[in-house]
């Protein structure tokens, strides 16, 4: 009688331009979960798009900051051509931009690299288990969490719950423009000016237009 063969091993593909982070990662991953090997490492986006297409990975882990063709373009091609990849993001950023990115493209995971290494392996183990993992820190900049986790119905970030007025209003106010040049540029009513001010900072829960300002280079709606 043969002896019963092994389970084939995880494969994931790890991208990020950063070689200590690889070094790092690799071993990490290999040693605290069983069955997982890390076959192939990309430096930049068009190379972890042909390394995916050529052969599919179980799973494809992306730094935000890569050259090259960007993450978000090069998970949706990925996603595309190989359904059964899943895709999750390992970042030092949290903008909301990113956040709603991730969730729009329908990735099982966004980790903030500030966590600690053992949160990294969990959030792996979670994606491959079929689950979700969205850094505390990411789940707090979301106005909605339905059972804790994400989704593109019920998750929506800060910014994405603007009208696209209160978001143009929002550009102009962070560049310094008073309201009444608003509502000159915009061709509207002062009072309708102020009415979109106050509504999106309370929904972005700011109160002042130095708070804004800030929020808006953080967010990189605006250079600074």
């Amino acid at each position: 009688m043969s002896e019963p063969q092994s389970a084939a091993p995880v494969r994931v593909l790890l991208v990020d331009d950063h070689r200590m982070m690889i070094d790092l990662l690799v071993p990490l991953l290999e040693e605290r979960i069983p069955g997982l090997r890390v076959v192939e490492t990309a430096a930049d986006g068009n190379q972890a798009v042909a390394s995916a297409l050529k052969s599919p990975p179980d799973l494809m882990i992306l730094d935000i900051d890569i050259p090259g063709l960007g993450p978000f373009e090069a998970a949706r091609m990925v996603m595309k051509r190989s359904p059964q990849t899943k895709v999750m993001f390992l970042s030092g950023h949290q903008h909301d931009q990113y956040i709603e990115r991730a969730l729009d493209l329908g990735a099982r995971g966004y980790v903030v690299k500030s966590e600690d290494s053992l949160a990294i392996v969990d959030a792996v183990e979670r994606v491959l288990e079929g689950g979700l993992y969205y850094s505390p820190s990411v789940l707090a900049r979301l106005t909605e969490v339905t059972k804790g986790k994400p989704t593109r119905s019920a998750a929506r970030t800060r910014i994405s719950t603007l009208t696209e007025r209160e978001s143009q209003v929002l550009i102009l106010l962070a560049k310094g423009e008073s309201v009444k040049r608003i509502a000159t540029i915009l061709n509207i009513a002062y009072k309708t000016v102020d009415k979109h001010k106050v509504s999106l900072m309370k929904k972005l829960d700011i109160h002042d237009r130095v708070e804004l300002c800030r929020f808006a280079v953080r967010e990189r709606i605006i250079e600074a």
